[in-house]
This record gives C-alpha cells, structure tokens and sequence, in this order.
C-alpha cells in the first residue's frame, strides 16, 4: 500500500509498551487505556464499554464507505498471574525476541492488530467497508469480555483472532469443560485405616478409570484428525496424614471436539462413576461444571465451546494470500488443541473465524515466555494486508 507502510519501530515499542503495563484478569484498565490512547492518536473511531466493574473492552473502527465491518480483529488485554517468571514486564530484547508475560499470550498480537490498524488510518485510505479491532478482558478466565461482544450483537463479515499461532493458520479450536468431581468417604484414624473409606482412594481408581475411557476423534475435512483430550490438572483432600481421607476433589480440563457439549462431557464422566458406585457400594461421587476461578453463573452455563470456520471461507483464503505475500511461503493450515474466543464470534454471532497470531503457544503461561520479533513485524504486515482486502 502506498502512503503508510508498517513502521518496524513503531511495532516493536508498542509491544514493549504494552508488556510493560501489568494487566492480570481484574486488572485490565491500564491496558486497555493505552491501546485506546493509540488508536485514537492514530484516527481510528474509538469506544470503550465497561463490561465488569472498572474493566473495559476497546472497540476501534477505521469506518469505510459503509459501516458493514469486513474485518474485525479480535485480541484480549488480560494475562495470568506472573507466577514464578523473572522480570515479567521488563519487555527486554534479547537475541531478536521480546521478554515477558503476555508477550506471547497475547499482547504479541494484539499490537501487531493495533499496529495493523494504525498504519491504515494513517495512510488515510478509505475502503468500501469498515475494519475493527476488539480488545476484550477477562480471556483467561471468564470470558466477560467476548459476552459482551455478544450482548452488544456486534456484527462482522469475518474475523481473525489474534492469539498466538507461530504464524499458522487455524481453522479450528476445541472446547473445554472444566469439572470438578467431589468424593466423600468416612473419616478415621490411620492407625485403623478398614473403619474408614479413603475419599483419596476412589479419586485413585476414578483417575485409573477415566485413563481408559476412549474418548472422540472427529475428522475435519481438508484438515485432519482432531482428538478430544482429559487433563487431572487439581487434587485437593484429606485432612491430616495419619487420617482416612473423608473428603477429596479432582478438577479436570476435558477438552471438546466438534460436536461434543461440556453436557456430553459431564454425562459420559458421571456414567464412569455410576458403573465405579455399582461396583462398590461404599464409592461416592458427584461431578459438577466448575472451575477454582469461575463465580459467574452464566459461564458456567454456556460453557465453552469447540468452533471451526471452512477452510476455504473467504477470510482464510484472504489471509492465506497475504502470508504468502509477507513471507515468501504458503501457510500451514491447522487447528488448535487450546480454546479461543473464536467460540464467541462463531458459534454466537455467526462470524466466520480463524485464528492467526506471532507466538509459540507452547510459551504461553511459561515462566519462559518471550516472542521472536520478525513473527510480531510478520503478523503486523499480514493483518494490514488482509484488512486491505477484506475492507475493499
């Protein structure tokens, strides 16, 4: 495009910028206000809309001759915790990588969308439709701020999350339904472990037995195999160790395919434990939807969901060309085994969604998490160019 190339620069100082400012969910302001601040220096038409107390969501629009958006990019502003990881908002280079927590998951993404989109209003190219960019709270949690996408019936003809993909391009993401499953046995001395029933036990034998449970497999066509998992993530129970555990919870992290629900889910982990209560009659069990960080009832309700887009929908084949216009090569054409709220845009809103982002996703909540700066400068040009199409 003539007028407003990406400014390498620009892109780089702006992710710094935005790894530097902590926004763990619940503390997404500050970021949310500086992506704001620079889309609006920038020209874009800018809205912020509180969705959870003082936390906001930022849509901004580059408006074409039409108000139809043609593209919406989607990116979020929270990350997890720090945990254990050094210097996480020093966004120090090193080595041709930027360092620090969200760099990856996924303000590598999100400034390269914001990038994208202010090098476009400052060329002052006026297309045939809009192209938007939605910067949500609360992805790694409960998911608020995607809803009030949803809420607000927010309308695109395509959309690409910006989540990190090593520059793949994904057509598909499984769901996932976060269980907790509560054993309850009869408390005793461990002295005389045959008066109790050890709650720990069963959580044993319960683990053995979803081991071997087959779960499903879906192809997807032009894509591959993609495979529903099980993941025993928490354990908590007893209360001393020289008691008979009466109590015990196990979390789990059940992923979906398509055509499975977080209800499909739950019913075929409680019939395991009908079958494990039949064969012993001491055995009590009950699972639930729950997750340690979830208190919104709706969450829990709708649960979250696998979404797919074809992948020779208009945005894939947009996008698609212009990696290969930027990197000289085709792109790899995927899924992912992790969720996006890419749920949100497909399944709610009927918009055709992939997900395209710089980062090794495996980096992401890693005490290692640091992303290569020629993927931020990549994406940055790729979403420029596929806005220029899709908005044309």
């Amino acid at each position: 495009m003539t007028g407003s190339p990406i400014d390498e620069r620009a892109v780089v100082e702006f992710a710094q910028a935005l790894i530097r400012v902590p926004s763990v969910t619940g503390a997404e302001r500050a970021a949310a206000l500086l992506v704001a601040e620079t889309c609006e220096r920038a020209g874009l038409e800018v809205t912020m809309r509180k969705v959870h107390g003082e936390r906001p969501n930022v849509l901004a629009i580059w408006p074409g001759a039409s108000p139809t958006i043609g593209l919406l990019l989607h990116g979020h502003t929270d990350t997890i915790p720090f945990l254990d990881m050094r210097d996480p908002t020093s966004a120090a280079l090193e080595d041709g990588v930027i360092w620090g927590r969200g760099s990856v998951d996924q303000k590598g993404g999100l400034a390269a969308a914001v990038m994208a989109l202010c090098a476009l209003a400052r060329s002052g190219r006026r297309l045939r439709k809009s192209v938007a960019l939605a910067a949500v709270i609360d992805e790694e949690s409960e998911h608020r701020g995607s809803a009030a996408l949803v809420e607000d019936g927010l309308q695109a003809e395509c959309a690409i999350t910006t989540e990190p993909s090593d520059l793949r391009l994904l057509v598909a993401c499984k769901g996932t339904a976060p269980i907790r499953i509560r054993f309850t046995g009869v408390l005793a001395h461990g002295s005389n472990p045959w008066l109790g029933v050890s709650a720990i036990e069963m959580a044993a034998r319960t683990v053995a037995a979803l081991k071997r449970l087959e779960l499903r497999t879906v192809e997807l066509p032009g894509i591959g195999a993609m495979q529903a998992s099980l993941n025993f993530g928490l354990i908590q129970g007893g209360s001393a160790y020289n008691n008979v555990a009466d109590a015990c919870s196990l979390w789990l992290d059940r992923r979906l395919v398509p055509g499975e629900t977080q209800q499909t889910a739950l019913a075929e982990l409680r019939e395991v434990l009908a079958k494990l209560a039949r064969d012993d009659a001491s055995f009590r069990a009950e699972a639930e939807i729950a997750r340690p960080d979830w208190s919104w009832p709706f969450i829990r309700e709708r649960g979250l969901k696998p979404a797919r887009t074809a992948p020779d929908s208009a945005v894939a084949r947009a996008l698609a060309a212009a990696h290969r216009s930027v990197t000289g090569a085709a792109v790899e054409i995927g899924y992912t085994h992790g969720y996006n709220d890419g749920d949100f845009l497909v399944n709610d809103l009927g918009i055709p969604t992939v997900n395209y982002g710089p980062g090794e996703s495996a980096r992401s909540h890693t005490a290692a998490e640091k992303l290569r700066i020629d993927q931020l400068l990549s994406a940055a040009r790729v979403y420029l160019q596929t806005a220029l199409e899709l908005g044309s």
